[in-house]
């Protein structure tokens, strides 16, 4: 009866240690729900962008303000879509940057958009009623990206 035991232990044994290496690594980090705006980071500050010459889009924003984080996830999609064509840098108003910034390009709300080009001085804001409008917001980008290059 001992001979017999021993193959079942060792299947048994065999399960076990497969089902340890099996397991998914669970140090992993789940994704963040609730995003802010500063979670979207472009990678380029606002001096590095003017410095490419290049149209871009500047949003103004504060991480508190609840239409900036729901307009956040919307201006990354156009980043993605647009970022051959012009820079995107974000900039938190409540920052010594931002402060600065706020001076040049008046704003009277969160967020505030601005499509800009360095080389011409040229600016747009971009009404916040269109913002969820992706089809119209994508027709002011088309139309600056047009006259701007």
């Amino acid at each position: 009866m001992i001979s017999k035991d021993k193959p079942l232990f060792a299947v048994v044994l065999l399960i076990f240690t497969l089902m340890i290496f099996a397991v998914p690594n669970v140090n992993a980090v789940p994704p963040r729900a609730n995003l802010l705006p500063s979670d979207y980071a472009t990678g380029m500050t606002y001096d590095q962008a003017v410095k490419m010459k290049k149209p871009m889009a500047i949003n103004f924003y504060v991480d508190w303000c609840h239409y900036c984080k729901h307009f956040a996830p919307i201006l990354d999609s156009f980043r993605q879509k647009y970022k051959s064509k012009m820079n995107f840098v974000i900039v938190n108003v409540e920052t010594p940057l931002g402060k600065k910034l706020i001076k040049e390009f008046p704003i009277n709300g969160y967020p505030s958009l601005y499509l800009y080009n360095p080389n011409t001085g040229n600016r747009n804001f971009i009404n916040q009623a269109i913002y969820n409008d992706k089809k119209r917001l994508n027709d002011e980008f088309v139309r600056f990206i047009k006259f701007n290059k």
